[in-house]
């Protein structure tokens, strides 16, 4: 019997991701973002949360892409990894899915290195395929930048 999970997905350029629900605590439009001098290049500064200061990461500077033209329209998924807050800078949002455990494939070896590092595998989908995001992986290797 397979274990069904829940991923929150979104874009970032082209490329179509997933995250555990159990990850994500809110998105938000227009967040406003501090720079911090000499953080790490992923990291696009602090965001105050309702009070809570969190590290904003720019998902564009963590894959290694060119920057979003329209800075404007970037939405913030904020997730928790390991009890600490994090902002997810992306391109879109798109939907809730539920997707069984079993039809996880591990990530393609042609997939760029920025990429790959940061999979934990990926779900063939009609037309497309999401690319589970491994949240220890991906905030780890942006603050040791």
């Amino acid at each position: 019997m397979s274990s069904i999970r829940s991923y929150a997905t979104f874009y970032v350029g082209d490329l179509y991701f997933g995250i555990p629900t159990s990850n994500v605590v809110e998105l938000t439009k227009g967040t406003e973002v501090t720079p911090v001098p000499l953080a790490p290049y992923a990291v696009s500064g602090l965001i105050n949360l309702r009070g809570q200061i969190v590290t904003a990461i720019d998902m564009r500077k963590r894959l290694k892409f060119t920057p979003n033209p329209s800075a404007d329209s970037i939405i913030t998924v904020f997730i928790r990894n390991n009890g600490v807050l994090f902002g997810l800078s992306i391109d879109k949002v798109s939907d809730i899915l539920e997707l069984e455990d079993s039809k996880l494939e591990p990530p393609p070896s042609n997939m760029p290195a920025t990429a790959y590092e940061l999979i934990i595998g990926f779900h063939k989908l009609a037309g497309k395929l999401l690319f589970i995001l491994d949240a220890d992986k991906l905030i780890s290797g942006c603050l040791a930048e």
